[in-house]
């Protein structure tokens, strides 16, 4: 085939070939670049089931883009032969580099394991990580290939009615025995590529395949220090770890493994004070005690984003923080802080939403001080699970100083650490270690906090030391729950939001006093019908519901008020009464993003432009890598006529996330009132790929555009899909108006509006300014609508 030219791809040499087929160095004619196609073997298209398998899987791979994976570009057919056409890697495979030293053994470890993490939250295990298909590039950097192709490799069969796929040697026992393949099989996998990194050699070995089997099975792994006497014993226990028989023993995630190499690969020459025990009050820094409290983890549906409230059981690190940046005596004063997201180190993922929620809590709670500004949650939970320079953080976000730490759980025991660096010269500015039980947590907290407050009271105002004595809860197990709806909240999906609502009541009815689990409540409530395609009829009772008891417990709470201005928008209409909620939340916190950004889209709908404009950007300066937030800036933008700025704070979005739906979804809304069509069936078209066909988010734009490009075949197509939701209960009969629209039919998009009135969707609010709304302007059915929703003003 080399001199052959296939589709746009003229093939130039032969680079290997295996199992799955040739693949082959080639040139792309049409982008001028490098890349490498890989050809499937003949039997695979004898097979219909392995080949939409192989495509299925494929595709899913396409999906990942991190800088550690082989980028796959794209899936060919030409005269009957399928190919994958993917990134050409100028490298070598880690086969001939290994054995390694232990510092680039480290290095590439934490490279592979990223990607794997990447891997594994999209639901894409690869089933085959070995030293062969991991490259190593000019730049030393990590390439994993094969995402999604070596789960259709040859099998080993076991017996007539199982198979095993990837390598044997690297195979875990449960993928060996032909059970469930998952994320933990990977795990193990990596291991043995680890262990073979380090020593040259595969931990399970044996003269023949059977030998090997049985070594995997039963057998437990060379040791490590047996074989490499230099490398320390943490490098051997996490290996066994990974190693481990059963999966249920093994690392869950493989974030929680790479984690614990980077601790590992960190050679610090950082100050890091020692530990402090829960059981007695110690002198700390600052003369208060060191105990530590905590336990936590972490249309135009993904816009709303909240923010996280913690408890005072957080309350010694804030403490300790706030009295450094306020009695640090000769040194420049640090009037700026980001926290980045807290590492969970040695849990299962389970226990996620401790490590997220003491940042959160920390966040909070420090937010409270009045001459300190402290980043957002959704601008430093960018920086989650990447291996991030602090210094380089801090300056991205523009703060003085910069927070991170880890968590440790193991059952009831929490170790926490935390570190505050200068941004401006990268030094240690101070640093601690704490050691306590969940069931202690809320017992020292009064003491704790009062200790703290004491070492402050020449530097905080009066407010300042309420603010960090103040206590939400008495009941720990309440608090724990709170953070894990805390925890599912900021996922933003429809089956996370119904986690949150459950462990938001439970921690009510552990604690019916507990203020912000019922504004956390009101919160979900007020979001759900956005993701869920529930009708908001049956959520809106509950949202005021639980904002009122809020309220009625915590007036302070500005949180409430967010979610009763919204309300009173988008479902009741009240637009003086959403406006005085929004302004009452804005002077309770002024710098909670998500008022001002609520607040700009409720000035939206009503066609205020300049003064949402101004809205918007006040919840970007405090924000500003929210996805949402710099989403709906590019609505704005668009809204008053600000075309080219509105595209390109879109295409900066997407940037910051290129597999979010709603980004997409408004740049393709933005394309085709531009009269781009085709752009615009591409980013819709992407925006189903990330969503599924079961999800109606985007499909009536979809349908627009295509009536709007004469495919009235296909605008019906999506219709009849929207039927079809409207059967079974969906908030769609905005989405069949917009499609209507797009067909020219006057009546029937009247009729569906009409129906999206009724039933109070939160679509109905963009009637007054949406363009594609513009060919009704003169009927009086259009006014008397703008009159039914209050925006005829």
């Amino acid at each position: 085939m080399i001199g052959q030219t296939i589709s746009q791809y003229k093939i130039l040499e032969k680079l290997g070939e295996g199992g799955m087929g040739v693949v082959y160095k080639a040139q792309d004619t049409k982008l001028d670049r490098f890349v490498a196609l890989k050809f499937l073997p003949a039997h695979l298209h004898l097979h219909e089931a392995e080949q939409a398998r192989f495509l299925q899987e494929a595709r899913a791979a396409s999906a990942i883009n991190h800088p550690n994976v082989c980028t796959i570009y794209d899936i060919k057919e030409e005269q009957g032969v399928e190919f994958i056409v993917m990134e050409y890697i100028d490298g070598e495979t880690l086969r001939k580099k290994v054995p390694l030293n232990v510092d680039d053994a480290l290095r590439y470890a934490v490279q592979i394991g990223d990607a794997l993490h990447e891997a594994h939250s999209k639901g894409i295990v690869h089933r085959d990580i070995k030293c062969e298909n991991i490259m190593v590039n000019g730049k030393n950097q990590i390439k994993v290939m094969d995402f999604g192709l070596a789960k259709l490799k040859g099998s080993l069969k076991l017996t007539r009615t199982s198979s095993t796929v990837g390598t044997l040697a690297y195979m875990a026992p449960e993928q060996i025995q032909g059970g469930d393949v998952d994320a933990r099989s990977d795990i193990f996998s990596f291991g043995v590529v680890l262990f073979e990194m380090l020593t040259g050699k595969t931990p399970f070995r044996g003269e023949h395949d059977a030998a090997i089997i049985y070594s995997i099975v039963n057998e437990e792994p060379e040791s490590l220090l047996k074989l490499k006497p230099e490398l320390s014993p943490e490098l051997e226990r996490i290996i066994d770890r990974a190693l481990e028989k059963d999966p249920e023993d093994r690392y869950q995630s493989v974030a929680d493994l790479t984690s614990e190499l980077k601790r590992v690969q960190k050679k610090s020459t950082r100050v890091v004070r020692p530990a402090v025990e829960m059981s007695g009050v110690r002198p700390s820094v600052l003369g208060a005690s060191s105990a530590i409290p905590v336990e936590s983890g972490s249309g135009r549906a993904s816009r709303k984003r909240g923010i996280v409230i913690g408890g005072a059981a957080i309350i010694i690190i804030a403490g300790a923080i706030a009295a450094y940046l306020l009695l640090s005596g000769g040194h420049q004063a640090i009037d700026s802080l980001a926290v980045l997201p807290f590492q969970n180190v040695g849990a299962d993922s389970s226990a996620e939403y401790l490590s997220d929620g003491i940042t959160e809590s920390l966040i909070n709670t420090l937010s409270q001080l009045s001459n300190l500004a402290v980043k957002s949650r959704s601008s430093v939970f960018h920086y989650k699970g990447k291996d991030v320079d602090p210094q380089k953080a801090g300056k991205e976000l523009g703060v003085k100083a910069v927070l991170t730490g880890s968590v440790t759980q193991r059952g009831d025991n929490l170790q926490i650490s935390a570190e505050l660096v200068d941004v401006a010269n990268d030094n240690h500015l101070w640093g601690n270690q704490y050691n306590t039980k969940l069931a202690d947590l809320l017992s020292v907290q009064e003491t704790i906090s009062k200790q703290i407050s004491q070492n402050l009271s020449l530097k905080l105002a009066g407010d300042d030391e309420k603010k960090l004595e103040k206590q939400a809860t008495q009941n720990t197990e309440a608090y724990e729950l709170y953070l894990k709806g805390r925890f599912y909240w900021n996922k933003r999906n429809a089956d996370d939001l119904l986690k949150a609502m459950d462990f938001f009541n439970q921690a009510i009815a552990k604690d019916p006093n507990y203020a912000l689990a019922y504004a956390g409540l009101a919160s979900t409530y007020e979001i759900y019908p956005e993701y869920s395609g529930t009708p908001m009829i049956e959520y809106s009772a509950k949202a005021i519901a639980a904002a009122d008891k809020a309220m009625e417990l915590d007036p302070t709470l500005a949180e409430p008020h967010a979610v009763l201005g919204s309300n009173k928008c988008e479902y009741q209409w009240d637009w003086a009464g959403a406006e005085t909620e929004f302004r009452r939340a804005i002077e309770l916190d002024p710098g909670y993003p998500t008022a001002h950004f609520w607040y700009a889209l409720c000035l939206e709908y009503q066609g205020k432009f300049d003064t949402s404009l101004v809205e918007i950007k006040k919840a970007q300066a405090l924000d500003p890598l929210s996805i949402v937030i710099n989403q709906n800036f590019g609505e704005i933008l668009f809204a008053s006529g600000r075309e080219d700025e509105a595209v390109r704070q879109l295409q900066y979005t997407v940037e910051l996330d290129p597999n979010l739906p709603g980004v997409h979804g408004d740049l393709g809304y933005q394309y085709g009132q531009l009269g781009k069509y085709d752009s615009a069936v591409v980013e819709l078209q992407k925006v189903q790929e990330i969503v599924g066909t079961k999800n109606p988010f985007a499909m009536p734009i979809l349908g627009y555009v295509y009536a709007k490009m004469g495919r009235k075949d296909d605008a019906l197509k999506i219709l009849d899909q929207l039927f079809a939701f409207a059967k079974q209960g969906d908030a769609v009969a905005g989405g069949i108006a917009i499609v209507y629209a797009g067909l020219g039919d006057k009546d029937k998009t009247f009729e569906w509006l009409q129906k999206e009135c009724d039933a109070r969707e939160q679509g109905i609010v963009y009637l007054k300014f949406d363009r594609m709304w513009g060919f009704l302007h003169s009927d009086p059915r259009y006014a008397a609508l703008l009159k039914r929703v209050g925006l005829d003003r």
